[in-house]
């Protein structure tokens, strides 16, 4: 997409492949929000969202690891995630790996390091897959769903998208139906940002840094 003009019921979408006129449109892009909606791109900061896979290991012994074979996430500001594969047979570990744009192939070494200090017992076996994503916070780190301009928008899921956005969709297509029994409490928020911010976060790396410091000083104090 390269923009939007129009009034709401009216609305023309420029995309590379042409024109398309159309009555209600919705911003659903969270992470890869761009400059073709800058309003919205000043109001959700991309991180990036880096993911490892390990070579199958065998249902027995991820169980062993996951004795309910539930996903897990820790407590930490720069956080874990991890979970048994769908098929139960390998371990996929999350988090970030780093606060700048960097390759999947880049990141897999530190993953994989702050997966064996999870699971020391999986120091060794190799690694098949590694991807990464971008995720979207928003400055008041609560998702957004509503209209600019007559167009309506779902963002800001902070790191939750797959039932965040879920729900939001659903809340929005509700709303242009006209088929809302009740306001969303995500519906019409003030949709904060902050001067100098026009989509890039160049502030990652140094929050990054600071989140794991106060991370490293947390761990001290309760050792």
């Amino acid at each position: 997409m390269e923009g939007v003009e129009g009034t709401a019921g009216d609305l023309t979408v420029r995309t590379s492949r042409g024109v398309v006129r159309a009555r209600e449109v919705v911003l659903g892009t969270n992470g890869y929000t761009g400059a073709a909606t800058p309003w919205h791109r000043r109001r959700v900061i991309p991180v990036g969202s880096y993911i490892i896979a390990t070579e199958p290991l065998g249902e027995e012994r991820v169980r062993e690891l996951f004795p309910t074979m539930r996903m897990i996430a820790d407590t930490k500001r720069v956080l874990y995630y991890f979970r048994p594969s769908p098929d139960g047979t390998r371990v996929v570990f999350g988090g970030r790996a780093s606060f700048r744009t960097r390759t999947a192939l880049e990141t897999a070494p530190i993953l994989y390091e702050y997966m064996v200090g999870v699971f020391p017992q999986l120091r060794g076996v190799r690694l098949s897959h590694a991807w990464t994503g971008n995720v979207a916070f928003t400055f008041d780190r609560v998702p957004h769903m509503g209209d600019r301009d007559g167009v309506h928008y779902a963002l800001g899921c902070n790191g939750s998208g797959v039932v965040m956005m879920s729900h939001l969709g659903h809340r929005t297509a509700l709303k242009i139906l006209g088929r809302t029994n009740r306001p969303s409490a995500f519906d019409g928020l003030p949709f904060e940002t902050r001067p100098l911010y026009h989509g890039k976060p160049w502030f990652l790396p140094a929050i990054g840094a600071w989140y794991k410091l106060r991370d490293w000083i947390d761990r001290r104090s309760a050792a």
